[in-house]
């Protein structure tokens, strides 16, 4: 199911025309947090499908199953959302189940480890101009069980808190 899945999303990006970054999320889960589940790793490199691309949930439940199609529908945010639906989805996934957290903490995990290299090699500030986007992981991390993978989140949070804080600011 792994190697379908792979195929499955290189197919879903290339035809929306858009990198993105679910290998990196597979080998976060499988490597650094562990998981064996396979409907979690399959869910993980299909976590952004549903928001990035033409992907339905139907689809993903037919070529997978509903348990993978869940797991990514609880781990996505709507297309094009605005402030509200921001503040409502990360408000949402604080509820989720262990399988969406762990996914969720992979996707953070690879975010924010980008941003940090980014920030340590001095390039330009990455979208953020202030610390909306820490705010919210720390509080998505308050409702996870205590465990490495949070710690790691956590950690790389911190870093980037810190390297947002100590930046200049952008001038308007």
């Amino acid at each position: 199911m792994i190697d379908v899945a792979k195929k499955f999303a290189t197919r879903k990006f290339q035809e929306a025309g858009t990198e993105n970054h679910f290998l990196e999320v597979y080998q976060i889960l499988k490597n650094k947090f562990h998981v064996q589940d396979e409907e979690v790793l399959v869910a993980g490199i299909l976590h952004d499908t549903l928001e990035n691309t033409v992907t339905t949930y139907e689809e993903i439940s037919e070529v997978f199953s509903k348990s993978v199609a869940n797991l990514v529908e609880e781990v996505s945010h709507p297309k094009n959302y605005n402030a509200q639906q921001k503040k409502e989805y990360y408000e949402k996934i604080k509820h989720i189940s262990k399988g969406g957290k762990l996914i969720k903490l992979a996707d953070f995990a690879s975010h924010l480890a980008t941003f940090n290299d980014s920030f340590a090699g001095e390039n330009d500030l990455p979208k953020f101009t202030h610390n909306e986007y820490c705010v919210y992981i720390r509080s998505f991390l308050e409702s996870c069980e205590d465990s490495p993978a949070k710690e790691y989140v956590a950690r790389l949070n911190d870093e980037l808190d810190a390297y947002i804080t100590n930046s200049p600011k952008p001038v308007a």
